[in-house]
């Protein structure tokens, strides 16, 4: 019986539909205090010979792919990557994208020759995590990066020819800090201008650094008023900085919903910036008045809280 494709565990919500191609394993930092992936998986580097083989037996499984993934945290550290989106290329012709995940350091510090072989050899999509604009906000969660990095791999990202997608992490500056990092991340993202920027909430679930500083009182959470006041002040200051060039901001995740009374108020918000922003503004300003308003409000950061959710990081999440 033929062993299957070695296949990863983890992969962006928008890339659900999305052919999986491990490329690495696991994460080469895993340091940052609020994420428990990859706390199991030791990183390496998988050989050319191995991805070429399970590329051969994904195609058998799914002839037409219209996308790729290449998987795990950053494909981008491979030393061969231009030759693995080259097989990639010639495994699946009709692929419309091949995405990857990246981290900002690697954008930073690989030769930009190399990013841009890459992108020739036919990888379309760059997906990083930003978590946050605020320097003191990245520092205390051990991102491993600074606003200043942030700015330079945005830059190089664009330069190369990649469609960019970076994550923001809603909740992250805590009941103390979520000013600073709703304005610090508004003027970071519209100086990057990306084209897609994806929110996520804070979830603090056992067995992370931020979840055992909760517990101990070192960090208090944002609630989910504070975090829809976070995202109001983030779009503004964003709208004040994004440039006429269209951005895609989307909540494509189920940690960004709202609660009130047992009936959904929030959803996230999913819009183009600049055109669509006030149009995303008054969705903010209706969650806001329902969540003042209810008697019982909850979101799945407080669910994990008292115990309720546990399952955020599921396979393939």
């Amino acid at each position: 019986m033929t062993a299957g494709p070695e296949l990863p565990p983890y992969r962006p919500p928008s890339e659900a539909g999305s052919v999986l191609v491990r490329v690495t394993r696991g994460c080469a930092w895993n340091r940052c205090t609020f994420c428990g992936m990859y706390k199991e998986q030791r990183f390496s580097v998988r050989k050319l010979d191995e991805i070429r083989a399970d590329l051969a037996l994904l195609r058998a499984e799914t002839p037409h792919a219209r996308s790729v993934f290449l998987a795990d945290s950053d494909a981008l550290v491979h030393p061969r990557l231009p030759d693995v989106v080259a097989a990639v290329r010639a495994t699946f012709p009709e692929a419309e994208r091949i995405t990857s995940y990246a981290r900002l350091h690697t954008l930073v510090h690989r030769p930009f020759a190399r990013l841009e072989a890459a992108r020739a050899a036919g990888l379309t999509r760059i997906h990083a995590g930003l978590e946050s604009g605020a320097p003191a906000v990245l520092a205390a969660v051990h991102k491993g990066a600074t606003p200043e990095l942030a700015r330079e791999a945005g830059r190089r990202a664009i330069e190369a020819g990649f469609t960019l997608s970076l994550y923001l992490l809603s909740g992250l500056g805590g009941e103390t800090d979520w000013e600073a990092h709703a304005r610090d991340s508004g003027r970071l993202l519209g100086e990057i201008a990306p084209h897609f920027i994806r929110l996520r909430t804070l979830v603090l679930l056992a067995g992370t650094p931020l979840h055992a500083a909760w517990k101990e009182g070192r960090f208090s959470p944002a609630t989910p008023e504070i975090r829809i006041r976070e995202t109001e002040l983030l779009l503004r200051t964003l709208l004040a900085t994004v440039p006429q060039r269209e951005i895609e901001l989307t909540s494509d995740h189920f940690s960004n919903y709202v609660y009130a009374d047992g009936e959904l108020v929030y959803g996230g918000i999913n819009g183009y910036l600049p055109e669509e922003g006030e149009t995303l503004l008054a969705t903010l300003s209706a969650a806001r008045a329902a969540v003042a308003s209810a008697r019982q409000v909850y979101d799945p950061a407080s669910l994990a809280r008292r115990g309720h959710l546990t399952g955020l990081y599921a396979p393939r999440l």
